[in-house]
């Protein structure tokens, strides 16, 4: 995908999560700038 776009961000990523590790991944995403929706 990233070779379609040119990696400029035009188009939405998705990340897949196990629920047994949403809690951690939710940190983690969030250190590093990325924001999430309130609900999933």
């Amino acid at each position: 995908m990233s070779v379609l776009e040119g990696s400029i961000g035009i188009l939405p990523r998705r990340l897949m999560v196990r629920d047994d590790d949403w809690a951690e991944a939710r940190i983690v995403l969030t250190d590093n700038g990325i924001s999430l929706p309130e609900a999933r």
